[in-house]
């Protein structure tokens, strides 16, 4: 089938890669939490090899705290930023042709070349939200489908395939 992808989409897709993709939540969780963990270990261990008084721990704490406090301010500064750069992009449209059968998915502009192909056994996620679906693999490729009867109906045969269930995400939240 023949899909019209528009510069709306592939900010769509951006803006789904960067607040829902496992990926982004596991490197936000990680960023967020596990960092003021190694500051508060890193003064302990100081603390036990120098034999000083609680200096480093102290100071490891704060430092932990003050991470906590300000590095979300950084890390939605950071998302505004890249998505406000993907909108400066210029009014486009392109037609894919999205085939989807039994064992393999291509999303190409023509003929599909061996890159543009994908194992409908790697298809681990599909989400929908706001006008798309979104397609995920398991070696963090992604594919946009504007939502319409055809698409929906490829999708909806594409999750009874795989066994998988189409997740609502919430595409207007505000970051």
């Amino acid at each position: 089938m023949k899909v019209q992808i528009t510069n709306h989409d592939v900010d769509n897709l951006n803006k789904f890669m960067l607040l829902y993709s496992k990926k982004a939540r596991k490197q936000r969780l990680v960023s967020t939490y596990a960092i003021p963990f190694e500051f508060l270990l890193m003064g302990i261990i100081i603390d036990g090899l120098l034999k000083t008084a609680p200096i480093a721990s102290v100071a490891s704490v704060i430092l932990g705290a003050v991470w906590l406090i300000f590095y979300p301010k950084f890390y939605r500064r950071m998302l505004r930023k890249h998505l406000d750069a993907a909108k400066l992009a210029q009014n486009s449209s392109t037609e894919m042709s999205f085939v989807a059968d039994g064992e393999t998915i291509s999303f190409s502009k023509g003929e599909p070349r061996a890159s543009e192909k994908f194992a409908a056994r790697s298809l681990n996620r599909i989400a929908a939200g706001g006008e798309n679906f979104f397609l995920a693999f398991d070696r963090g490729f992604h594919i946009v489908l504007p939502k319409n009867a055809e698409t929906d109906a490829a999708v909806q045969q594409l999750a009874g395939l795989r066994g998988l269930q189409i997740e609502s995400v919430d595409m207007d939240v505000e970051i």
